[in-house]
Formats: structure tokens, C-alpha cells, sequence
């Protein structure tokens, strides 16, 4: 006896007989001893056999993109502990490409300034001003460093 079932993934998961799937709308499991290679959201069609079992599946229509919310970190915004990282990485980068170049920094706003530059482009948004650059106190506090004033 042939049942056709269609309709969107609610569930698939991996038991000890293989593996079981939900169908929305549809309060039967479904198994198969090979994996279904479908995801939740999927749109399918299968025969059931009229039992429980998927034979024939076919995905008539892929899941929909995630629409998870981007915490603040991935939008955009810098958390203390990954500015810190960021900025660590762009003064020994500003610093080390100023030796490899062979260029005397005049003031420690010059570095500063670089570092800027190479922050903005870790960060990967070139629209992004730095992070550096509104952070007048840090700036300070590494220029008074340089001058032995700290």
C-alpha cells in the first residue's frame, strides 16, 4: 500500500534504528535506516508504505535562511575583551611594519594612526570607523607612555 506524504520538516534526528523525522501537521514519526538528507524546514515527499517508513524521499523545496538575530558582537558592535585583541594586533602591526620599513616614527600619534588603519581593516568594515579613533583616553595614555610621562 503506497501513502503519499508531503509536506515541511518539522524534526529530524538520529536514533539507535537510524533515523526518525516529523512531517508539520503530521503527529507520526517516520523512519528510515539511511539518513533522510533533509533539514527542519524542508519541504519533502515521500511514500510511507502506509507505516511508518520513508521511501523515495525527495526535497521538492529547500528551508528557508536562517533568521537568527546577529548578537551585538557580529553586528557590529565590539565587546571590551575583542576591542582590546583588536587593538593589541593593530599597534604590533602598525609597530612592525614601521621596523620592516625601516621608518622612524616621529610621535606616537603617527603609530596611533596607522594602528587605526589596520584595526578598521581587521574589523573587516572599511565604512566602520575605528575603534581606536573614539577612544580619546587610551590614545592619550599611550602617547604620555612614549613620553615617559606615564
Amino acid at each position: 500500500m503506497s501513502t503519499i506524504i508531503t509536506g515541511q520538516v518539522a524534526v529530524v534526528t538520529k536514533n539507535r534504528y537510524g533515523y526518525g523525522m516529523k512531517v508539520e501537521g503530521n503527529e507520526q514519526w517516520f523512519n528510515s535506516k539511511f539518513d533522510p538528507n533533509c533539514s527542519k524546514g524542508d519541504m519533502v515527499s515521500f511514500d510511507s508504505k502506509g507505516k511508518n517508513y520513508i521511501d523515495g524521499l525527495t526535497v521538492t523545496g529547500a528551508a528557508p535562511p536562517s533568521t537568527t538575530a546577529a548578537t551585538p558582537a557580529a553586528a557590529g558592535g565590539h565587546d571590551k575583551r575583542q576591542t582590546s585583541i583588536v587593538r593589541q594586533n593593530a599597534v604590533t602591526n602598525a609597530n612592525a611594519f614601521c621596523v620592516a620599513q625601516s621608518y622612524n616614527v616621529r610621535d606616537i600619534s603617527e603609530l596611533i594612526e596607522l594602528a587605526k588603519q589596520i584595526e578598521v581593516y581587521t574589523l573587516g568594515n572599511p565604512e566602520e570607523t575605528a575603534v581606536l579613533s573614539s577612544d580619546d583616553e587610551q590614545a592619550e595614555a599611550l602617547k604620555a607612555l612614549a613620553a615617559g610621562t606615564a
